[in-house]
């Protein structure tokens, strides 16, 4: 805990001494694309040497590879502090963590030359599995892999919004590839990942983007290109991209307070001093609820981040225990305790996925409000804040299909004895006096399950499944922060948070009740 504590203290220094202090002229300053090749800002580059000395930033690889080895919640630590200084540098130290995925899977020479390589910074990780014509349909993907005679192989294809694809200024990037093997058909047997260096592809361009300006959305072009194979072939949508996307879904989810909490103390501080009617804004009522607003729903973000970052741990490292010890992957999935929180982290993990993502991007809807015309413009960071949170409804999967992940996970695990209404009667135990807000919450939540299972259209439940995701989100943080109250000692902070708490499920059981009366009547 002591190790824990003080890298966090020391990451939330660095960031906000150093990254936030440059997050406008690297955003003005953008990216620029000559030839295959692109310029970074000076300030990222230097921010980029700096944070490697700081030795913070393997938090996610192993120690085999001489990373820091920290657990899930922890990930999600770094990632709501990195955000809420620069969301384009949240990005590249994000993906140069995907090391953690060759560190799990790879052979011990690909650890060597692949993952210590970015537990020093010395390269970094990009995650190349989107193509032209295929966004999150990764199972029709068309980059092909050829195995040669002496068991080289290969690539061939073009993938698109490739984030840091091109490395960083004289840091190359490795590709984690997804291809498909051989002369293989459709479908996801057929796909397989591969380790590609970026000096051994050309980047035929960038994207001019709304948002995260100093973060490289990069279209990739394979022509025989020479790539390794990470663990079985054929294993690759089902076990290795599943590992990244899922460790970059959790980012996703984290990214949603951490740019909540900048939103918020750029609101506060600028609504304390912008005087109007001969009072500060913030003494306004309707600008006062918009802050509490913002306030409250970044800690409800927080709260799912986190939770589910436990869930995730409850299982992750014994999992990685088992698979070093050799145990083949059928005989580790029977695993009692890995099938009960996996199961659960499969449904939450897309939850907090979703609500971290819209909400986040919400609050920084209101903190442009707040600064009113002056937040329009580019004279403060909010309208960058704004523009920067649009992309994290967007990337790691849209909402609308984590909505379709989490809708059979959410109906078959709160049917009968199901591991996720067990679960949510678990955290509930902890709760002596539930409000009856959480009460109702709960009775429309089993009544709109009740009806979306009873539907035979698949178009029809697929068309109010958003509804439904939104009601058990809401509930789940409302559940967390009910029983966050059991949690504190300090009775200022406990009021205060008591207030944030019943506004918040107020919010959240009228929202509820829009939702099922949407599932009831459409």
């Amino acid at each position: 805990k002591d190790l824990y504590e003080s890298s966090l203290f020391s990451l939330g220094e660095f960031f906000g001494k150093e990254v936030s202090q440059h997050s406008k002229a690297m955003d003005v300053k953008e990216l620029k694309y000559e030839n295959g090749k692109v310029i970074f800002p000076i300030e990222t580059k230097a921010i980029y040497e700096k944070f490697i000395a700081t030795g913070l930033m393997p938090y996610a690889i192993s120690r085999e590879a001489g990373g820091l080895s920290y657990p899930a919640t922890m990930s999600a630590l770094y990632a709501m502090i990195m955000a809420r200084a620069d969301v384009s540098f949240c990005m590249t130290i994000t993906l140069l963590n995907l090391a953690q995925i060759v560190a799990r899977f790879g052979t011990s020479e690909q650890i060597s030359n692949f993952a210590s390589k970015a537990a020093t910074g010395e390269c970094l990780f990009a995650m190349a599995l989107t193509e032209p014509d295929y966004g999150s349909d990764l199972n029709n993907i068309k980059t092909v892999a050829i195995k040669s005679p002496d068991g080289s192989y290969t690539l061939t294809g073009a993938k698109r919004f490739i984030s840091q694809g091109c490395g960083l200024g004289d840091h190359s990037a490795l590709l984690l590839t997804l291809a498909r093997t051989g002369k293989s058909e459709g479908g996801a047997r057929g796909l397989s990942v591969f380790i590609v260096k970026s000096t051994d592809v050309f980047v035929a361009g960038i994207e001019k983007k709304m948002g995260i300006h100093a973060s490289p959305t990069c279209e990739i072009v394979y022509e025989d290109t020479y790539g390794e194979i990470l663990g079985e072939e054929g294993m690759g949508l089902t076990r290795y991209t599943a590992g990244m996307t899922n460790f970059m879904r959790l980012s996703s989810a984290s990214g949603g307070p951490g740019g909540g909490a900048g939103v918020y103390y750029e609101c506060k501080k600028y609504a304390s001093e912008r005087m109007q009617f001969g009072k500060p804004i913030i003494e306004i009522p309707a600008v006062a609820e918009m802050l509490h607003k913002i306030k409250r729903e970044t800690n409800a973000m927080r709260l799912i981040a986190l939770e589910t970052a436990r869930v995730i741990d409850m299982f992750q490292h014994h999992q990685i225990r088992l698979e070093k010890a050799g145990l083949p992957d059928r005989e580790i999935r029977k695993d009692d305790k890995i099938k009960y929180w996996s199961s659960l982290a499969n449904t939450l993990t897309p939850i907090a996925k979703y609500y971290g993502s819209e909400e986040g991007h919400k609050c920084a809807y209101l903190a442009v409000q707040i600064f009113g015309g002056a937040g329009y413009t580019e004279d403060y960071d909010v309208s960058r804040m704004f523009r920067d949170s649009r992309i994290n409804t967007i990337y790691e999967g849209t909402s609308q299909i984590h909505v379709r992940i989490a809708t059979g996970g959410i109906i078959a695990g709160m049917a009968g004895e199901g591991n996720f209404k067990k679960y949510l009667i678990d955290l509930n135990s902890d709760i002596l006096n539930p409000s009856k807000y959480l009460l109702e919450q709960y009775k429309l939540l089993e009544e709109s399950i009740e009806t979306l299972r009873s539907l035979n259209e698949d178009n029809k439940k697929e068309k109010l499944s958003e509804n439904l995701m939104i009601q058990m989100g809401r509930y789940i943080c409302s559940l967390l922060y009910e029983r966050s109250l059991t949690k504190l000692k300090d009775i200022e902070v406990l009021n205060r948070w008591t207030d944030d708490c019943l506004a918040y499920v107020i919010d959240s059981t009228s929202i509820s009740l829009a939702c099922h009366y949407k599932i009831q009547n459409l």
